[in-house]
């Protein structure tokens, strides 16, 4: 009996713990810009601008990017990336995402070509507890992201057709 009540206090404090760290709102992720910055007969890279904002009154450090491409109908890369950045407060920062296209693989794309690219951000939240429970697996916020546009294929840039906010797809 002794032991049940231990563990439900135990539970408890560790459930207002939690509630303590959501004090925050998530980073709001959207495509600036792509463009085409390599071109062979092998293969394309193509630059996603990624502009991170925070609308909260503390900085937020990202920590990984996982994000997956898709031409048209074809699913053409998926990848993971460091961040490398950390958002100041009320601001904005830009991370660039590469994606490679092996054309041994998939047709080369003429003309405008109608993409997506979709995937979510791992970010800390402010807090010592935070930082434990992130450090030890425990809790790692994501925030995702899903953006429609056209690639021109002939001119190597893009139109926005539609950013939004989603759900991580983890």
């Amino acid at each position: 009996m002794i032991a049940r009540t231990a563990a439900a206090a135990v539970s408890l404090a560790f459930a207002a713990l939690l509630a303590g760290c959501s004090n925050y709102e998530k980073p709001t992720l959207a495509v600036s810009s792509a463009r085409i910055t390599q071109e062979s007969s092998e293969g394309y890279v193509i630059d996603f601008t990624l502009d991170a904002s925070n609308p909260n009154e503390f900085e937020v450090p990202l920590e990984r990017v996982r994000y997956t491409l898709r031409l048209g109908n074809d699913h053409v890369f998926t990848g993971t990336r460091s961040a490398e950045a950390t958002v100041r407060r009320l601001g904005t920062q830009q991370i660039t995402l590469p994606a490679a296209i092996d054309l041994s693989k998939f047709n080369m794309p003429t003309g405008d070509v109608p993409y997506e690219l979709s995937g979510s951000i791992v970010y800390v939240t402010p807090g010592e507890i935070a930082e434990l429970l992130f450090d030890a697996g425990v809790r790692r916020p994501k925030a995702g992201f899903r953006h429609r546009g056209v690639l021109d294929f002939e001119s190597g840039t893009s139109t926005t057709v539609q950013t939004e906010d989603s759900e991580p797809t983890e």
